[in-house]
């Protein structure tokens, strides 16, 4: 690798994944609006048992893009950074 690449990378690559991390939240805490949803439940009938769906979450399309883009930054610097712990220095 020459020495301009590597030192593009070591600055860089944390840089774009910080990015993408702040820009991931954003997308995911700001630009999302609120969605609200309703239902109108009838009384169960007496010979039917009524089941819980469990929990429900709402995610939009720009929450989906902010999550990705949030664990696409923190992947990026989790290889970033143990690529430069583990890299060997060389002796000169």
């Amino acid at each position: 690798m020459s020495k301009h690449l590597g030192q593009a990378l070591r600055i860089g690559l944390p840089v774009a994944a910080v990015l993408l991390m702040v820009v991931g939240v954003a997308l995911t805490f700001v630009v999302a609006g609120n969605e609200t949803f309703g239902w109108f439940a009838y009384a169960p009938l007496a010979e039917e048992t009524m089941t819980g769906g469990g929990s429900l979450l709402l995610l939009t399309g720009w929450d989906q893009l902010g999550l990705a883009l949030t664990v696409l930054g923190l992947l990026l610097l989790t290889f970033w950074s143990g690529y430069w712990t583990g890299r060997r220095r060389r002796r000169s």
